[in-house]
């Protein structure tokens, strides 16, 4: 099944940024000062034109706090809406 985004949404595989305290304690992204990244698994229509370039695994950088958690066939998926978007990393060759 294939989760079709809203045209001003993507839809991203959340990648877990994990740290170690110097105690060893593990914390979870939602801990750290750094904004929450993902990868790109479907571009919404309006995403398209106004992130030129942007394709399935980029890597997008989101507000904290933004988007929503949605569980597709058993596997978690984040949509952010186009706003939320402070910058992505094109997995592309130049």
């Amino acid at each position: 099944m294939t989760l079709h985004p809203a045209p001003d949404r993507l839809v991203l595989e959340l990648i877990e940024q994990r740290h170690e305290s110097a105690h060893g304690i593990v914390m979870s992204n939602r801990s750290s000062a750094e904004s929450p990244k993902g990868r790109v698994v479907e571009v919404g229509y309006d995403a398209r034109s106004r992130f030129e370039g942007m394709q399935r695994g980029d890597t997008v950088f989101f507000a904290p706090g933004r988007g929503e958690v949605v569980v597709v066939e058993g596997v978690n998926r984040v949509i952010v809406h186009l706003g939320d978007v402070l910058a992505w990393v094109s997995e592309q060759a130049s």
